[in-house]
């Protein structure tokens, strides 16, 4: 009886406290401390139930009781709508000189709005480009969930450019000092940095700028927009409702919020 994928193939009373406290690790190294606390009061449930069913002896989550990093809300700096023109710019004149590689991360962070560690980690594989989707696996999501990203024109010709440039790696994004690794999330907040914008914007920003502005600007439901940024729906019903996911809308809305990125710069 699994608790959660990444336990593997544990039976329920093979599981100690070291090994749940190790897969609750792994999800706060991905940042998400909210989750792992979550997890942690899902697996409590789990054992109490396995306790009356005569599974286990006892809930071994008593035992990780202020085991988890104590986690506090915080907001990611993030620019707004009226601010995107003088992003593109810089970008464009690219005055500090950053590698071309860094300057289409950039730019695909703020076309497909997800999570930073979920561009740099990306590898040639997840991507279909007949299909023009992006397909992100549960194991490199927050919420452990598998993800689609549509991929609208533009984004499609910005992979091709990297792919002539990195097609032969792993990586779409490799670093540039160990070719067999990826980009560091310390090169976009970098690359921002020497663009300007030290604290006034961060790669995990551009979420928030797409949510807003989509909304605003191009009149989209918070529920396509959110969808696309991958959050799990509150409720049970919406999370029944989720299971189309969105997809064909949110395939227009990428195109859409690209071109309007692209009118920004004229």
């Amino acid at each position: 009886m699994d608790i959660f994928p990444f336990l593997g193939k544990h039976p329920i009373h093979a599981i100690t406290p070291p090994i749940l406290l190790e897969a609750l690790q792994k999800i706060e190294d991905r940042g998400a401390n909210e989750i792992a606390r979550r997890a942690l009061q899902v697996s409590g449930q789990v054992f109490r139930y396995a306790v009356v069913t005569g599974r286990v002896d006892r809930d071994i989550t008593a035992d990780l009781k202020g085991a988890l990093k104590k986690y506090k809300r915080s907001h990611y700096a993030a620019i707004d709508g009226q601010e995107i023109p003088a992003l593109l710019k810089a970008l464009d004149e690219n005055r500090p000189r950053l590698y071309r590689q860094t300057i289409l991360a950039v730019k695909l962070l703020m076309l497909t709005f997800v999570r930073t560690s979920e561009l740099i980690e990306s590898t040639w594989s997840e991507f279909d480009f007949d299909k023009a989707e992006w397909h992100i696996s549960a194991e490199r999501m927050k919420m452990w969930l598998p993800h689609v990203v549509p991929l609208s024109r533009q984004v499609i010709t910005m992979l091709q450019e990297l792919q002539d440039m990195n097609g032969k790696r792993e990586y779409i994004l490799p670093s540039l000092i160990n070719p067999r690794k990826h980009m560091s999330n310390g090169t976009i907040l970098g690359a921002l940095k020497r663009l300007g914008y030290h604290k006034r914007t961060t790669g995990h920003g551009f979420r928030a700028l797409a949510m807003s502005t989509i909304k605003e600007e191009l009149d989209y439901r918070h529920e396509v927009v959110d969808r696309q940024l991958a959050h799990v729906p509150a409720s049970q019903v919406d999370r029944a409702y989720d299971r189309a996911k969105f997809l064909p809308e949110r395939r227009i809305m990428m195109q859409k919020w690209t071109d309007y990125i692209d009118s920004l710069q004229r």
